[in-house]
């Protein structure tokens, strides 16, 4: 597999709600969201997840790579809703990336059930609480994401790209671009 990372997201996808979670498999991911398994479509393609999206609800499209099972929503949030959140990182742990198209960003950490991070990008350290989270502690004095004086360093890339970023050197993400953008993924309808 290719390392695409993850900062290609926004050259695909104008919106998302991407949840991914360490050690799971997509069926059992499935699950977690509500849905299922027997229910997951093989062979979706972008164009035929957003014709299902806007005809028949919330869709979600699903793979895994790196360890860990993702679900791409493109015009929903459900992954990032708390009970969903709660239920996907049980016993394991999820990150979920949401960008809204209006401009907000967020970022969720969840760990066995358990919201350890969610916040903004742009917002200073100072006002994002590290303590539950010990995975991304020692990124709030990280001179490549925080200033000094706990500011975030964005440059010109801005918010979502920093948010990507973090994600990615934080957990080690990556998804597979080629795939995302020009394959067909198996996908699911959301409850």
């Amino acid at each position: 597999m290719t390392d695409d990372g993850m900062q290609w997201i926004p050259d695909v996808f104008e919106t998302y709600c991407l949840a991914l979670v360490r050690d799971l498999t997509v069926p059992e991911l499935v699950r977690r969201l509500g849905a299922d398994p027997a229910a997951v479509k093989p062979g979706v393609t972008g164009q035929e997840a957003f014709s299902l999206a806007m005809n028949e609800g919330p869709v979600s499209l699903l793979g895994a790579s790196r360890g860990w099972v993702f679900s791409l929503e493109h015009w929903s949030d459900q992954g990032a809703e708390a009970g969903v959140l709660a239920e996907v990182s049980r016993g394991t742990e999820a990150v979920v990336l949401v960008n809204s198209g209006i401009g907000m960003t967020r970022f969720l950490h969840a760990v066995d059930g358990l919201v350890v991070a969610d916040f903004e990008p742009g917002v200073p350290a100072t006002d994002v609480d590290f303590s539950r989270a010990e995975r991304l502690a020692p990124f709030a004095v990280d001179a490549d994401f925080f200033e000094a004086d706990g500011s975030p360093v964005l440059g010109e890339a801005g918010e979502e790209l920093w948010m990507l970023r973090f994600a990615e050197r934080a957990f080690g993400l990556s998804l597979p671009r080629a795939e995302l953008e020009h394959g067909a993924l198996a996908a699911v309808l959301l409850p």
